[in-house]
């Protein structure tokens, strides 16, 4: 009789193709869901800019109306083709963010300037992030382009008829790390108190 001397051999070459495989399964699944969850993160930190930016261009325009009216001014003067008492810079003309105009506002530097008639002209007027103050400004010079650009639009009278209120529009675009146009927009009543 013979007798064969039992071995062992280790694996066989489909064994450990079947193990890499199972452990490729394994590592994809967790890695996919953190590269979601970052993607998720950058979207949601956009749209909270895009939120505050809105923001801050509705408290300017708010700004502008308070001043006006202390300064015994037309109350949108700066937004519908007048000139106002305070220092705003209306470039591009008489900037008028009314009647289906669209305007860039510049809370940092106090400027208005018309930007068009759609939002489409406007979309190509990127904010600048200034590193040095923290804010976002139109000027150039030393700053850092964002993605951001934001339109603001005054409709007076009101939609239901009443000459002593504006609504007012602020729309923040900006794409997106995959390149999507995305949009935030806020609106408001802005009301001519006395």
């Amino acid at each position: 009789m013979i007798s064969r001397n039992k071995k062992n051999r280790g694996f066989t070459l489909v064994e450990t193709l079947l193990a890499v495989l199972i452990l490729a399964i394994a590592i994809t699944g967790p890695l996919t869901i953190a590269a979601k969850g970052l993607q998720l993160t950058l979207t949601a930190r956009d749209q909270v800019m895009a939120g505050l930016l809105a923001q801050d261009a509705l408290e300017y325009i708010h700004f502008i109306r308070d001043t006006n009216r202390l300064n015994n001014q037309n109350w949108l003067a700066g937004l519908n083709g007048t000139s106002n008492s305070h220092t705003t810079n209306i470039t591009g003309g008489q900037a008028t963010c009314t009647g289906g105009n669209f305007c860039t506002v510049d809370s940092l530097a106090d400027q208005v300037t018309l930007c068009g008639t759609s939002l489409t002209q406007c979309a190509s007027t990127l904010l600048y992030y200034n590193a040095s103050g923290g804010n976002y400004t139109y000027a150039t010079a030393g700053n850092t382009p964002t993605i951001f650009s934001r339109s603001v639009s005054v409709t007076t009278p009101s939609p239901g008829g009443n000459v002593n209120e504006a609504d007012i529009r602020v729309v923040v675009q900006w794409r997106d790390i995959g390149g999507s146009l995305r949009s935030l927009e806020l609106r408001d009543a802005l009301l001519n108190w006395q």
